[in-house]
């Protein structure tokens, strides 16, 4: 190897170390995060920073964005069950009831939503089993086990049973929880006041004529 040859070469292994040096720290700081913090949020919305942005699945095999598509500039309520979980601790009785009542007197643009809280199980043929059985007419979302724990992380559910649901408007950002098995009135009253525009309503119910 000539002089010029070897200074060129030497020249060029300097400046490659200090690149793969680079990669190789980048790589271990990647590897090192949870999968929690890697996975991607939207862009926009109140709190796009708190929930993933993940693809869901409803009873139906319709796909969806859960942020973007499901919850943005949305008056919901967001429970939590599982075909399995259903059997020791209902609360879809009580959520049709719900239901019932936000659709009749709040308005039928207040979305719900049943997230699974066993994806590995819960395929949509199961969830629409369980819904078909209840008469729920809102969607139960399943997907992939990965991406339904980030979003059972995002409301802080823990564990196969998950008793509250949550009431959110993205609109103004404002959320909520109430337990799911609560006197369907309460919830119902819940949303009235989170709501904004025609759907937004002071008091539900007088409280004294529960």
């Amino acid at each position: 190897m000539n002089p010029l040859t070897r200074r060129t070469f030497l020249a060029a292994a300097a400046l490659a170390i200090p690149a793969a040096a680079t990669a190789a720290s980048t790589a271990g700081s990647d590897q090192d995060k949870s999968v929690f913090r890697t996975c991607p949020r939207a862009r926009g919305g109140k709190n796009a920073y708190r929930f993933p942005q993940v693809i869901v699945q409803d009873q139906r095999k319709a796909k969806a964005w859960f942020y973007e598509d499901l919850l943005a500039d949305k008056l919901v309520v967001v429970s939590f069950t599982s075909v399995k979980g259903e059997r020791y601790y209902p609360v879809l009785g009580n959520l049709i009831k719900v239901h019932e009542m936000i659709v009749d007197r709040v308005g039928p643009d207040v979305r719900m939503y049943t997230v699974t809280t066993d994806p590995y199980r819960d395929t949509p043929e199961a969830l629409k089993t369980l819904a078909d059985q209840y008469g729920a007419k809102w969607r139960f979302l399943t997907g992939a086990p990965d991406d339904v724990r980030e979003i059972l992380a995002a409301f802080n559910a823990r564990g196969s049973l998950y008793g509250l649901s949550w009431i959110g408007n993205e609109r103004t950002g404002r959320w909520l929880n109430k337990p799911s098995r609560l006197h369907p009135l309460y919830i119902a009253e819940a949303v009235a006041r989170l709501g904004t525009g025609a759907e937004h309503k002071d008091f539900f119910v007088d409280e004294h004529s529960v």
